[in-house]
């Protein structure tokens, strides 16, 4: 039986196991007929459990046996490696992976290589800010170090992907920085922030501070790996503090159970926008291939939301849009 899209899926690199990969698929193979998955993993022993004909499963046991070595682990005959190879041989349009961030961005560089005019790829993660406001964030860990025209090249990307799936023809990109004054910021951020000015594919509002990054007043975020690792792993871990103590709050008072019963609807509302899981995961924008990487402990819920991220992104054409726009890009600078 042949399918629309095909979907390359890493199944080892979970720190819970591969059944939140499993039951990921599963309930995406179900939803999505014109759709196959293939699960590559540690996964015999869940064939018996595969009721979709569009839900492969390809055995592979096999993890990096040095993940510090990313070099040597890039060669390894591991399920992220193979996850890559079906993309790169056309037996895939995409690929997933949980496994070690700096191993899977390497092996994505080294063999789907880079797009044209890339400097250096990115993580970049779709969220929703407090007004439902879809944004997107890059670099939010590849790159430590940053130099003045990654901004731009990032910017450019992501507006591409922004305008690609959100429908949205010039798409508002806002630069992180620690004030929104013109004069504020290190050399770098200066110089990107001027260069920004100049591009007519997007909208640059100028510099954002971390503070207003969910406020929703911006479709791009941009800034270096490092400060964005941060702010995302920060988030993270505000929601998880902040939701600790709201339970215990409620346990240790009479009162508080009875007024959280007539306030749970509200309660369940709020804690579906600040769920971080929705997010799924963060695209590796800026190889030749659409490729997301998962966090390593995602659930079955954000892999699922990852997997409908990526269908979104096939059915838009995502690639050759960047493809096309980073092409562009390189004969204007050319001229």
């Amino acid at each position: 039986m042949s399918y629309k899209y095909t979907i390359a899926f890493d199944a080892n690199g979970n720190d819970k196991g591969v059944m939140e990969c499993f039951l990921a698929a599963q309930r995406f193979a179900s939803e999505n007929p014109d759709t196959l998955i293939k699960l590559v993993g540690d996964i015999a022993e869940l064939s018996e459990l595969n009721n979709n004909t569009n839900l492969e499963l390809i055995e592979n046991k096999n993890k990096p046996s040095d993940p510090r070595n990313i070099r040597k682990s890039m060669h390894e005959n591991t399920s992220m490696n193979q996850s890559i190879a079906l993309v790169l041989d056309n037996q895939a349009d995409a690929v997933i992976s949980s496994g070690d961030s700096g191993t899977y961005i390497s092996a994505l560089t080294l063999k789907a290589k880079r797009l044209n005019g890339v400097s250096r790829p990115a993580f970049m993660p779709v969220a929703t800010a407090a007004n439902e406001r879809k944004f997107v964030m890059l670099d939010v860990g590849a790159n430590l170090e940053t130099k003045t025209e990654y901004y731009v090249e990032w910017a450019s990307l992501a507006s591409t992907f922004y305008s690609a799936m959100f429908n949205k023809q010039l798409p508002q990109v806002a630069l992180i920085n620690i004030g929104t004054e013109d004069y504020k910021g290190s050399q770098t951020t200066q110089e990107a922030h001027q260069l920004l000015k100049e591009h007519k594919e997007f909208e640059y509002l100028g510099f954002m501070e971390p503070k207003t990054l969910f406020d929703g007043k911006c479709d791009v975020v941009v800034t270096d790996g490092y400060a964005g690792n941060i702010m995302i792993k920060s988030y993270e871990g505000a929601i998880e503090t902040f939701t600790g103590l709201l339970k215990k709050e409620v346990k240790n008072s009479f009162l508080a159970k009875i007024g959280g019963l007539f306030m749970k609807p509200s309660f369940r509302n709020v804690a579906k926008k600040l769920d971080y899981r929705s997010i799924g995961s963060a695209w590796v924008i800026g190889v030749n291939a659409l490729a997301l990487k998962a966090h390593g402990s995602s659930d079955n819920f954000a892999y699922y939301n990852a997997l409908r991220n990526i269908k979104q992104a096939l059915e838009v054409n995502l690639l050759a849009k960047l493809q096309e726009a980073m092409e562009k890009d390189a004969v204007q600078e050319d001229n």
